[in-house]
């Protein structure tokens, strides 16, 4: 039987499951192809967490949205500003399936017992990579130090040295809409070694950034 991603846990509500040979299948093309143009176009963002001491921009679920689907996330700031709105990867939200139930023909992943992340309710049928990598290939957009920001799956089947970790979905907000979310104090921002956003353990991750209650706000 077809394994399928449940998005549910992300929190967010009843949400269409997908069956995984079907991730980016063409009816999701075009969605990948627009996030990829905001990427592109986002390199700003990253080169501002490259001016704050070689750390990274995460948004970290304040209190307020507490019982919305975002409770207790935090979210890697992968593109901000401008009109194509703003996007990231939920860090903390690991899915009940591993990787090698999505992804079953892949033999590198066969004996993998990394469980595939869910990155946010948009396109939720579309798979997003990070990895540490200090030979980027093309195609790998940059994040901040030796961070990259694959899009597609494709590149799992490949020999990958150094950290990884698999997406399904991204988060993204509007245009002036995060800022109005941050303004209210839904979020808030802090700059943090990049390191955690391949923390073995994320459990106890949106403990542990709530505590740093001095963070800087956009």
């Amino acid at each position: 039987m077809q394994r399928t991603i449940n998005h549910q846990n992300l929190g967010a509500g009843p949400v269409r499951t997908t069956s995984c040979s079907r991730l980016l299948g063409h009816v999701f093309r075009p969605l990948l192809f627009t996030l990829l143009s905001l990427l592109l176009a986002g390199q700003a963002w990253a080169g501002k967490a490259d001016e704050t001491d070689g750390k990274s921009v995460f948004l970290v679920a304040t209190d307020q949205l507490r019982g919305t689907g975002f409770e207790r996330t935090v979210v890697l700031m992968v593109h901000f500003g401008g009109r194509g709105g703003t996007t990231g990867l939920a860090i903390n939200r690991p899915s009940k399936m591993l990787l090698k139930e999505a992804f079953p023909k892949i033999a590198r992943l066969r004996d993998s017992d990394d469980a595939l992340y869910l990155g946010g309710p948009v396109g939720s049928q579309s798979v997003f990579v990070l990895l540490r990598t200090e030979q980027p290939k093309k195609g790998m957009m940059p994040l901040i130090e030796d961070i990259y920001f694959v899009p597609g799956h494709r590149i799992l089947a490949e020999s990958i040295k150094g950290d990884s970790r698999v997406f399904a979905g991204y988060t993204g907000w509007a245009q002036g809409q995060l800022q109005a979310e941050i303004e209210r104090g839904d979020w808030r921002v802090i700059h943090r070694d990049p390191d955690i956003i391949f923390d073995r353990d994320t459990v106890g991750l949106w403990q542990q950034l709530s505590k740093r209650w001095s963070g800087n706000w956009i």
